[in-house]
């Protein structure tokens, strides 16, 4: 599952069209807020939360500094701790 294309909304609300057609609006407010990666902070400053673009099928800001990954979106459960690396699933693209 991939997002082909997302669109800014308002305050921390995407719209999300995804590879097998579906389409949802996701708000990251909670999610920026309550992350602990130091470039979240600086995303919620709107005008820099504004500008994201979609790379592999993933939401991404700055140089890919900090990015929403397409499993997060379509579940709309976004996990605030960090994941060990051992238990990370692999996408295939």
């Amino acid at each position: 599952m991939l997002i082909q294309k997302a669109n800014y909304i308002d305050n921390y609300k995407i719209e999300v069209f995804f590879s097998d057609g579906t389409k949802k609006v996701i708000d990251l407010f909670d999610y920026l807020n309550k992350h602990s990666h130091p470039y979240s902070k600086k995303l919620l400053d709107k005008k820099l939360f504004r500008v994201f673009y979609i790379d592999y099928g993933t939401i991404c800001w700055g140089d890919n500094d900090f990015d929403i990954s397409p499993f997060d979106a379509y579940s709309g459960e976004f996990d605030t701790c960090e994941t060990p690396l051992k238990t990370l699933e692999v996408a295939e693209y």
